[in-house]
């Protein structure tokens, strides 16, 4: 009995905690649903995110949108997506992610990148924006990273470590670095 009550405890304090938690982002701005759990994360400009119902966001996932006054700038999460621990989401235009997706833990999306010419020096390159889109049904592995322009077909799936720099069709499995067509699922 002793070793139960302090279980009980702990339990109700994070009930506490995640309640807490959301109403401060809620406050902030962000949108979020019913049923969502929400780890402890870190997000700057919290009302451009929006996530949907019964959706999870795990614990050290990092949502960077470094420019909050673009309308353009949003991250949309659909209904029961996954996020595993230690994401990381640098967003300057835009990431929609459908229903019903995984993401596995320490995955990267980055929607920024730059342009390469050798008239100029690599840091004075224009930057290139382009929204990063996944269709429902998605699940990525970990370590996996994702760039610029990228659109992830329903219900295809990207293996661990996998770098994802072009389009992938609607029920295909792709992997490696850079990504390459593995089979049809």
């Amino acid at each position: 009995m002793k070793q139960r009550f302090p279980a009980m405890l702990r339990h109700k304090l994070s009930n506490i905690s995640l309640s807490l938690r959301k109403k401060y982002y809620r406050v902030l701005g962000m949108q979020i649903n019913n049923g969502v759990v929400l780890g402890k994360i870190k997000c700057k400009w919290p009302g451009k995110i929006s996530v949907g119902a019964e959706s999870v966001i795990e614990d050290d996932v990092v949502f960077k949108t470094p420019q909050p006054f673009a309308d353009t700038n949003f991250v949309n999460i659909g209904q029961r997506v996954f996020i595993g621990h230690g994401c990381d989401f640098n967003i300057t235009l835009g990431l929609t992610i459908g229903n019903d997706c995984l993401i596995a833990a320490n995955t990267t999306f980055v929607d920024a990148g730059r342009e390469m010419h050798r008239s100029l020096p690599i840091n004075q390159q224009p930057v290139i924006h382009k929204p990063i889109i996944l269709k429902n049904d998605v699940w990525i592995g970990t370590h996996s990273v994702i760039l610029q322009g990228v659109t992830i077909g329903e219900g295809s799936i990207i293996g661990a470590g996998s770098l994802v720099n072009k389009s992938i069709p609607d029920y295909q499995v792709w992997a490696g670095t850079p990504a390459r067509f593995i089979k049809n699922r």
